[in-house]
C-alpha cells in the first residue's frame, strides 16, 4: 500500500484535534511517521504517568506557561516558562504538574506516532493502547523501596 508523504502543516487556530482525558488538554499540532507535535495543557496538581520509558521514540518539553517538574533518571527539576528538557526514550522519565494553575508545554516525540496512545487513553481502548504501547516500547519503570 503506497503511503502519502506529508510535506508541510499550516493550521490556524482551532484547526488542530483537541484530546481531553482527566483534566488534560492535548492538541495535536503535527503528526506524521517522523514527528508527534502537541501543545500539552495539564490539569493542576497532575500526578503524571508513572516513570516509564518508550525505546521507540525520544521526547522534548519545552514550558509554555506555569511550571512542570520533570524527572530523568534520578533527576528531578521544575521547569519555568522557556524552559526545555531533552529525554532519550531508554531513559526512565516522567513529569507531573506540582502546581495549583494549569501547566502548557509543548511535547516533541520523535518518531511520530504516540498521538495513537492518546486517542486510545481518551476512548479507553484498552487492546489499542497495549498495541500502541509494545510498538514504541512503553513499559513504567519500577522505582526502589
Amino acid at each position: 500500500m503506497p503511503t502519502t508523504e506529508i510535506t508541510h502543516a499550516l493550521l490556524a487556530p482551532g484547526e488542530s484535534e483537541l484530546i481531553e482525558v482527566a483534566g488534560n488538554r492535548i492538541r495535536i499540532i503535527v503528526a506524521n511517521p517522523t514527528l508527534l507535535v502537541c501543545d500539552y495543557s495539564a490539569a493542576p496538581h497532575l500526578p503524571g504517568p508513572p516513570l516509564h520509558v518508550h525505546p521507540g521514540f525520544d521526547e522534548t518539553y519545552i514550558v509554555l506557561e506555569g511550571r512542570l517538574e520533570v524527572t530523568v533518571a534520578e533527576e528531578r527539576r521544575e521547569l519555568a516558562p522557556s524552559a526545555a528538557a531533552y529525554v532519550s526514550g531508554s531513559v526512565p522519565h516522567t513529569f507531573d504538574n506540582p502546581g495549583a494553575e494549569r501547566a502548557r508545554f509543548l511535547s516533541i516525540c520523535s518518531p511520530g506516532g504516540f498521538e495513537d496512545f492518546f486517542r486510545a487513553i481518551a476512548t479507553g481502548d484498552r487492546e489499542a493502547i497495549v498495541g500502541v504501547s509494545e510498538r514504541f516500547g512503553y513499559e513504567a519503570v519500577k522505582t526502589r523501596g
